[in-house]
């Protein structure tokens, strides 16, 4: 390794001077470098700057990722130049509100991330606001009173005097005995006016708590509509059916009207004689059935009476056709023989 004098003095010379002239210009330019400040640059266009100072903080959703570097008149507007920190995504539609920490505090920019890819240029007038401060709104009415009509206003209240001069005094003690009157009322009924108030505030709980079951009701009531759609032809069908089938039956009995008059009466006739032998059968009824128990029992054969025939008296023909095959409906020798 060659010593500090062995060197080329020119080159050495030329080395140091590029490195002295790097140093100078990081230091100048040293918010600016990569990855020490890694900040990207912004701008956004104000209807006025209100009280904005450069260093002024600049957050979103209430954290801070920047600040403001500097603030231009361009135009009618002003021009704020602010940084923001690298990572903090700001869509397209970024936009850019000026807020106050009080209404006489110190101010700072608020930004709402919104939009698709990321920001780019200036963000434009229409998407920034700026706040109303004390201050302001106190010049402003100052400025307001200094271009109000003094005698107009003079004239106003003169006329205001003269319409209470015209009102006699019992009507305007009556006015102001009302204006007591109600709110006595009021007063007096301060504790039904909170509990309404609670009452409704319950009311808002509860419909809150069964808003699922709400929900649930409405959407039920959509299905049962719907439902109810579908099946709109068949209904409509069926109204249409039976719509007919009234129309044929009424014409039907209007047609035969004379003929259904006979049936009717016979009808009516055979009620009324049902009605008045009903007792005589019911009377009859138990009598049939001790005969049938008693006739059973006699004859031993349950439904069937035995008889005994001498053969003499049966003539030839009934042997010949009960002997014939088939002429016994049955091969249960109680049945008999059926010519």
């Amino acid at each position: 390794m060659k010593r500090f004098r062995e060197r080329n003095r020119a080159v050495t010379g030329l080395i140091s001077i590029v490195v002295v002239l790097t140093l100078v210009a990081g230091a100048l330019e040293f918010s600016k470098l990569p990855l020490i400040h890694n900040t990207a640059n912004f701008s956004a266009d104000f209807a006025n700057a209100a009280s904005l100072v450069p260093s002024d903080i600049v957050t979103v959703y209430g954290v801070k990722v920047g600040q403001i570097n500097g603030l231009k008149l361009d135009g009618a507007q002003v021009k704020v130049d602010f940084t923001v920190r690298q990572g903090v995504r700001l869509g397209s539609m970024t936009t850019a509100e000026i807020e106050v920490l009080s209404p006489i505090g110190t101010e700072y920019i608020q930004l709402v991330p919104a939009g698709t890819g990321h920001l780019s240029g200036t963000i434009p007038l229409f998407r920034t606001t700026v706040p109303y401060t004390l201050v302001g709104d106190l010049s402003k009415f100052g400025n307001d009173i200094e271009n109000y009509n003094i005698p107009n206003i003079e004239k106003s209240f003169e006329a205001s005097a003269a319409d209470f001069n015209g009102t006699s005094v019992a009507d305007t003690v009556a006015a102001f005995n009302g204006l007591a009157r109600f709110s006595e009322i009021l007063g007096n009924q301060s504790a039904a006016l909170a509990t309404i108030v609670s009452q409704g505030s319950g009311l808002a709980q509860v419909l809150s708590q069964r808003s699922g079951e709400l929900f649930d009701l409405v959407s039920q009531g959509a299905i049962v509509l719907n439902t109810l759609e579908q099946r709109r032809s068949a209904i409509q069908a069926l109204l249409a059916a039976t719509t007919t089938f009234s129309q044929h039956l009424t014409s039907l009995l209007q047609t035969n009207s004379a003929e259904f008059g006979p049936v009717l009466s016979s009808l009516d006739s055979v009620s009324a004689i049902l009605a008045q032998d009903s007792n005589d059968i019911g009377q009859a009824i138990p009598v049939l059935a001790a005969f049938s128990r008693y006739a059973a029992n006699a004859t031993g054969n349950g439904p069937f009476a035995d008889a005994s025939i001498p053969t003499l008296l049966v003539p030839d023909n009934l042997f010949a056709q009960c002997a014939a095959k088939g002429a016994f409906p049955s091969t249960n020798p109680e049945v008999g023989c059926r010519p």
